[in-house]
């Protein structure tokens, strides 16, 4: 397919070759990683879509560390699915179910050499139907950073996606983001700044509350497989937003672990991966079975795995509504006034990014959305 999407290719661009007869690294590859999980905080975050395979902004860049919380947005929100294993405060958890031998945040990957730095996974179902189609408020995911090498660092940019469909047939890449055509919803880019190598370290590890953009809708409708939709994560090394490119990084894949662990929401065993070859394209050939059987001594019913990643919920009060305040479709003129007249209140639907203040970054959200839906 033609793929409109800006990349820009760096001679630090890893790419391993691995040759096994499905295409994938086999079970012998899947090992566990004994190092600890190293929390981040992303130094500043953008809602974006994509528009005939290229970002687009949808807020401005929001700095994180001027009001949003490490962690779940708000207590009361609710875990609505767990590929993650995340505990309340939104830290990876749960290895020494898996394993009584396993520290509490150990988890699986391909060895250090591995480069994955853009898959996708299906969300087949969330913990209640209640929530499809609403809004993700916070996020959890994990990963595995080579950065070009031991002792080597790199600016870490993560690219969070939801999408509407998810092929689990791989038959075809709907949910590719990188193509003109494409089943994506809105995403997130996270960008963390210059990141050590995880190599002699440990794995990155975030859970970050996207209220301050709005959060992420979730999928809504299940496909005829019963598959809700899905997740794409891409890890860069820079993003522009006025252009849309994205640099790669050199280096980079998912942590692994399992929903069944969870019990948080379902995900069959596909997973698309951009690993044969690196190209930032996911071709039939790369979308891979992870059920992988007698990983978990201590839970020997676990055989389904994948890219770790969470997702929170609202359980009510205050949602965010991309500057559509009056909730008619259409962000315009009259969504504007009513922030307008509403600056340096607390709260209602003028509070667009629900932080409790109605103030210059609601008026951005209307000003970044106007026209949306008219």
């Amino acid at each position: 397919m033609r793929r409109t999407m800006f990349w820009v290719f760096t001679a630090a661009t890893l790419t391993l070759g691995m040759a096994f007869a499905d295409g994938k690294p086999h079970k012998s590859s899947f090992q566990r990683y004994e190092g600890p999980a190293i929390s981040v905080r992303p130094q500043r975050m953008m809602k974006v879509r994509v528009e005939n395979g290229r970002l687009v902004p949808v807020t401005p860049w929001v700095q994180v560390g001027d009001f949003a919380p490490a962690g779940p947005c708000d207590p009361n929100e609710v875990l609505v699915w767990d590929h993650f294993g995340a505990d309340a405060n939104g830290n990876p958890t749960g290895g020494e179910n898996c394993n009584s031998l396993f520290a509490p945040d150990e988890r699986y990957y391909f060895g250090d050499a591995y480069n994955n730095p853009y898959y996708a996974n299906d969300i087949e179902t969330l913990v209640d139907s209640q929530y499809n189609g609403g809004v993700a408020t916070s996020l959890a995911h994990a990963w595995f950073w080579n950065a070009g090498g031991q002792g080597n660092s790199q600016n870490c940019v993560v690219l969070v996606f939801t999408v509407e469909d998810l092929d689990t047939t791989c038959a075809t890449d709907v949910h590719d983001i990188f193509e003109a055509t494409n089943s994506a919803i809105e995403g997130v880019v996270l960008d963390y700044g210059s990141l050590p190598s995880s190599i002699g370290l440990g794995y990155y590890s975030d859970t970050v509350c996207l209220n301050p953009i709005g959060g992420l809708q979730l999928p809504s409708q299940p496909d005829s497989n019963g598959v809700l939709g899905g997740y794409v994560v891409v890890y860069a090394s820079a993003f522009d937003s006025t252009t849309g490119t994205v640099t790669p990084a050199a280096g980079a894949q998912p942590m692994l672990w399992s929903p069944e662990i969870t019990g948080i929401g379902t995900s069959t065993p596909k997973q698309w991966d951009d690993d044969d070859p690196v190209d930032y394209n996911h071709g039939t050939g790369e979308c891979y079975n992870y059920a992988y059987n007698g990983l978990c001594q201590d839970m020997p019913n676990v055989t389904i795995w994948g890219g770790m990643m969470a997702f929170w919920a609202s359980t009510g009060g205050c949602q965010s509504n991309n500057g559509d305040v009056n909730g008619d479709g259409c962000v315009d003129d009259a969504d504007l006034l009513s922030v307008l007249f509403a600056f340096g209140g607390t709260g209602g639907a003028e509070d667009t990014n629900c932080d409790g203040v109605v103030d210059d970054a609601d008026l951005l959200t209307v000003l970044f959305n106007f026209g949306a839906g008219c």
